[in-house]
């Protein structure tokens, strides 16, 4: 695993018409799309303030996508904030952060998942019978999380990532809608029919 970057600071002394830096305690106060914006402005201490706030829910978030691989998580989690110093600019004030970096953090995963799975679609479900067999016989001595987990990673990329948002990280479809490029309507539809195929291999 590679070693977590340091969140970066700025020694440069603000010019007469820089944004006015605000304390890492005050910070606590400010909303996400506050700090963000003062870390759009310069500020980039501020970043330490976000990323206490979003390292856990997106390691969750990603940690999930990757089957549990802690490691790989915890590399992917480091990259997205790498990523949002790297393409602060392209933040729009006011735009809710939230739906920002995850959508940040779903592009680290698409970038990973090319890099590692380049041709995986839906008929994955069906060409994992073997594995859903041998997860079933595993669930016999692992408890329920565990076999949640496992039927979890059998579901292609696009379903998991959905119920993952929707299930575990409490996005609403609306939310889904936006990070997928969908309506909420087509959201709520990808969302039942993840859950649907989450069943059938869990129950198989």
């Amino acid at each position: 695993m590679t070693t977590p970057p340091v969140l970066p600071t700025n020694p440069a002394s603000p010019g007469p018409f820089a944004t006015p830096r605000m304390s890492l305690a005050t910070a606590t106060t400010f909303s996400d799309e506050a700090l963000m914006t003062q870390v759009q402005a310069g500020d980039l201490d501020q970043l330490t303030g976000l990323f206490e706030r979003y390292q856990g829910p997106l390691f969750g978030f990603l940690a999930r996508l990757a089957n549990g691989d802690r490691d790989l998580a915890q590399d992917l989690t480091q990259n997205v904030f790498m990523r949002v110093l790297r393409y602060r600019a392209s933040y729009q004030p006011g735009q809710p952060f939230r739906a920002w970096v995850y959508q940040m953090a779903r592009h680290v995963w698409a970038d990973h998942y090319q890099r590692q799975r380049p041709t995986a679609d839906l008929e994955e479900v069906e060409k994992t019978a073997s594995h859903g067999r041998a997860a079933q016989a595993q669930r016999a001595a692992t408890d329920q999380q565990q076999a949640l987990q496992e039927a979890l990673a059998l579901l292609p990329a696009a379903q998991r990532e959905v119920l993952v948002l929707h299930r575990f990280q409490g996005f609403d479809y609306a939310e889904i809608g936006e990070q997928l490029g969908c309506s909420a309507g087509a959201a709520r539809v990808k969302a039942h029919r993840a859950l649907d195929a989450l069943r059938k291999i869990y129950l198989s």
